[in-house]
């Protein structure tokens, strides 16, 4: 751009100086023609006031070759004396034989006394400027001079044009140069930045400071870039959102091209299809290793359904596609994975869970239904007796039954409780106290160690619930005749900790981790009778206190329930 810049200036200040040159010579040659032409008019005027006419009529012409010394700008000034006839009589140069009388000059003079042209001589071979005058006896003097008297260009002007052109160059360059320099400089700058800012430092502004166009435009693109910045960082904000939102979505989903290819895809999909590196711009099919899910991928009809797959795990899916354009353009689809394993293993436990009180509740009732109807057949007392017992039992464990669904039915649906500040050592020996009279029945030892001395926020009520039914369960399960209870209370860091320890039957295994569900016994048997929500309703209390309980038992050797709850 200089180089283009600097040639087009220099072309114009070359063409400008032609024309300037060429205009002044014009005007110069012009002035000069005129000026010339002027001296001619004198010299000729002085021809026909000093000479003697009588002379020239009898071919005197002595006084006419007085002046062949005269000069115009160094150039002899050629006279000729020609008669009315056109005839030439005198010719201070070279005689010519021909007649003058149609010459332009020679008309004009002896039509109107004077004349003037500029044409070529043949006779002397040259560009000529003629001048005649009429003369009282009707001859006429015409003199001349070459046209070379005002040509401009003559050897000794050439040095000076020469002279001029060395400086006004030069000077035409070194202001040719601050002119581009002016202008390339600016255009320099907004490159350097418009580069800068295509390589991501969108901080960058252009510094020109300048009150012209290009002022203008660099403040126009510091605006725009400003702008841009302000977008740029707009998008990336809303990208970052969108991306954050996309990949902390518990559902899986999945975008992908007309041709199945994967245009994106969050970390929950991966984690639901077993995919462990990044597939985008890989088709999809070829990491999707269910056939359920592959055909539902490439039919058209269906738009979500319900799909079980066992690789990597097996999982309940609620898969869905819907069509994703661009405007009018279909450019691909949507898909989305739903994990419902959770949502489907909760109905199985509510379809359970109505089951197992059906169960619970129809079995009391039968015998009691069945053992009133047989009542009204029996009439030996000690029989009636009997059955009326077994009526009171089971109506008892009907009733005890009932009120655990209330309790556990009233925990779950999270209603507010009654918050307060309690020792934890006087509610279980309240409990202690009440479980005690059951224990030496069934010769149990209970003992209680204390080493609290912290305060437990919460629900006193079900703080007494929980320790009741943990302690009730230890007898239950415990040894008859050498049974023992163990219940420490203590503190551990920032927790206070409730143990409940007996010897008794122990828990297998395999039965450790149901057996906080609703209505699962260990005892298949029911020997030791029970709800089965005991424990179910425990482990809501704990929730409840934001704390945690943890279970160790062998069995034949007893368990161990320890509760830990945080520290007010």
């Amino acid at each position: 751009m200089k180089n283009k810049i600097l040639t087009s200036v220099m072309i114009t200040v070359l063409f400008a100086i032609i024309i300037v040159v060429s205009s002044f010579m014009i005007i110069t040659n012009l002035e000069q023609e005129k000026f010339t032409t002027e001296e001619l008019r004198n010299i000729n005027y002085l021809v026909s006031e000093l000479n003697n006419v009588t002379d020239i009529s009898n071919n005197n012409y002595e006084a006419i070759r007085e002046l062949n010394t005269t000069k115009i700008n160094g150039i002899d000034v050629r006279f000729t004396l020609i008669d009315n006839n056109g005839v030439v009589l005198y010719d201070n140069e070279q005689l010519s034989g021909e007649n003058h009388k149609d010459r332009v000059e020679v008309k004009e003079a002896l039509a109107n006394g004077q004349g003037y042209s500029k044409r070529y001589s043949d006779t002397i071979k040259a560009y000529l400027i003629y001048y005649a005058t009429k003369l009282k006896n009707n001859y006429v003097i015409r003199s001349s001079v070459s046209i070379n008297t005002i040509t401009l260009l003559q050897k000794e002007n050439i040095k000076y044009c020469l002279g001029i052109l060395a400086l006004v160059i030069p000077f035409s360059v070194f202001l040719s140069l601050r002119l581009v320099k002016k202008i390339v400089d600016p255009v320099k700058e907004l490159e350097s930045v418009t580069l800068k800012m295509a390589h991501g430092d969108y901080e960058i502004r252009a510094d020109i400071n300048t009150n012209d166009e290009l002022g203008t435009l660099g403040n126009s693109f510091n605006n725009m870039a400003e702008q841009l910045q302000l977008k740029i960082h707009e998008v990336i904000d809303n990208q970052n959102k969108i991306e954050s939102i996309f990949k902390s979505m518990e559902s899986g989903v999945i975008a992908v091209d007309n041709h199945d290819n994967v245009i994106s895809i969050n970390p929950c999909a991966e984690s639901l299809l077993g995919i462990r590196k990044n597939i985008v711009g890989q088709c999809l099919l070829d990491y999707v290793n269910d056939y359920d899910i592959n055909k539902f991928l490439q039919e058209e009809g269906e738009s979500d359904k319900e799909i079980k797959i066992l690789h990597p795990i097996e999982r309940d899916f609620k898969i869905k596609k819907s069509e994703m354009f661009d405007g009018a353009e279909n450019i691909g689809k949507v898909i989305t994975f739903q994990d419902i394993t959770d949502i489907n293993r909760v109905e199985l436990m509510r379809r359970q869970f109505v089951a197992n009180v059906s169960h619970e509740l129809k079995t009391p009732l039968t015998s009691i239904k069945g053992f009133a109807e047989t009542l009204k057949f029996v009439k030996d007392d000690e029989t009636r007796e009997k059955f009326l017992d077994i009526i009171d039992k089971e109506a008892e464990r009907l009733s005890r039954l009932i009120n655990d669904i209330l309790v556990l039915s009233k925990i779950e649906s999270n209603l507010t409780i009654d918050m307060e500040e309690f020792e934890p050592r006087i509610v279980i020996e309240e409990v202690l106290n009440i479980m005690r009279k059951i224990a030496v029945n069934k010769n149990i030892k209970l003992e209680f160690k204390d080493t609290s001395d912290k305060k437990v926020l919460g629900n006193r009520d079900k703080f007494h619930q929980l320790v009741l039914n943990l302690v009730e369960n230890a007898i239950k399960y415990s040894k008859d005749d050498s049974g023992k209870v163990e219940v420490f209370s203590y503190d551990k860091d920032e927790y206070y900790c409730l143990i409940v320890k007996d010897n008794g039957v122990g828990i297998p295994k395999e039965d450790i981790p149901r057996i906080f569900e609703r209505f699962y016994r260990v005892d298949k048997s029911r020997k030791k009778g029970g709800t089965g929500l005991g424990l179910a309703i425990v482990k809501h209390i704990v929730k409840l206190f934001n704390g945690e309980i943890n279970v160790k038992s062998e069995v034949g050797e007893g368990t161990s329930f320890e509760v830990k709850i945080p520290d007010i």
